[in-house]
């Protein structure tokens, strides 16, 4: 049994040397496609004792002068040959992208969507993102792939290398490429769930807004001429009319402040940012948020929630 202790203390020297070879070969781009020198081919294991066989019918055929079983490997060996083309053109020619940035929050899963296009199709295709291992199975590319990562610190990240592997159609062969996209992902903090709001987030404000009925009072000294109802003075002069409008009551923006600190308060002060404009934009509130040297100005909305959680990975 493999040591995997030994493993997974070389495999990440290991991968920094192949990237340092594939950033020459191929830069990130937001879109790629698989050309021959982005594309590298052997034989699987099973194409090893493939060839095996096919040389030892031919030691065979040949020590016994037997025509039928070189014929065989001739044979063989005509199929090794022709899945290397066929394993080789199920991968030239594939448009890759990752058409939207994906967003998570810490030590959860990001899952990024790769989508792929082509004049052709392509079949069962694995891909994974490097240096991780899990793995995605895809039948074909008529549908887009969604892969997941785990990372434990807040920020904005670039999208890993995506290793793409096929052995189709007989297994004998394996393709792959490494494909550098230009697409970050963000990972926010992770929210505070003892966090609560400010009472007064919850109480409502001034009056102001949206009228929703009128009523009629008496006029009473120092009120505003403008408000009187001039059609009921004229018909009765002596008892003067105002007319009082109603209105909704709008709750009062709200701040989410995150003061100047460092360390572990301030990944605290962060978290509890993040479940305050959670709740806030659950509740359908306006609010805004205070960093240390960025403000974002009061608004609503799946845009200005992400903005304000993109701030607080950045911070």
């Amino acid at each position: 049994m493999p040591n995997l202790n030994l493993k997974s203390r070389l495999y990440p020297h290991y991968w920094q040397f192949i990237e340092r070879y594939l950033n020459k070969r191929q830069s990130p781009a937001e879109k790629v496609t698989l050309v021959q020198k982005l594309i590298f081919i052997l034989p699987t294991r099973y194409g090893w004792w493939f060839l095996f066989l096919i040389g030892l019918l031919y030691l065979l055929g040949t020590n016994y002068q037997n025509n039928l079983i070189l014929l065989v490997s001739y044979l063989l060996l005509s199929v090794f040959l022709l899945s290397i083309v066929l394993t080789y053109q199920n991968l030239s020619g594939l448009t890759v992208q990752c058409p939207s940035s994906a967003e998570g929050f810490a030590t959860d899963k990001v899952h990024p969507v790769i989508s792929f296009s082509s004049a052709k199709m392509h079949y069962m295709l694995q891909l994974n993102l490097m240096p991780h291992y899990d793995t995605v199975q895809l039948t074909d590319t008529s549908q887009s792939a969604t892969l997941s990562l785990t990372v434990a610190k807040r920020g904005r990240y670039l999208l890993p290398r995506l290793k793409i592997t096929s052995q189709y159609p007989l297994g004998l062969w394996r393709a792959w490429s490494y494909i550098a996209l230009r697409q970050y992902y963000w990972v926010y903090p992770v929210p505070d769930s003892n966090t609560a709001l400010h009472p007064a987030a919850d109480e409502p404000a001034v009056p102001a807004g949206n009228n929703i009925g009128d009523t009629l009072t008496s006029y009473r000294s120092g009120e505003s001429m403008r408000h009187i109802v001039w059609k009921r003075l004229a018909q009765n002069p002596t008892n003067p009319v105002v007319r009082e409008h109603h209105q909704h009551n709008i709750t009062e923006p709200e701040w989410v402040i995150v003061p100047p600190l460092s360390g572990d308060a301030l990944e605290h002060a962060l978290r509890r940012a993040c479940q305050q404009l959670l709740t806030l934009e659950n509740g359908g509130k306006h609010y805004g948020l205070k960093l240390p040297t960025v403000t974002v100005p009061q608004a609503q909305g799946a845009l200005h929630l992400q903005r304000c959680l993109q701030e607080l990975a950045l911070c």
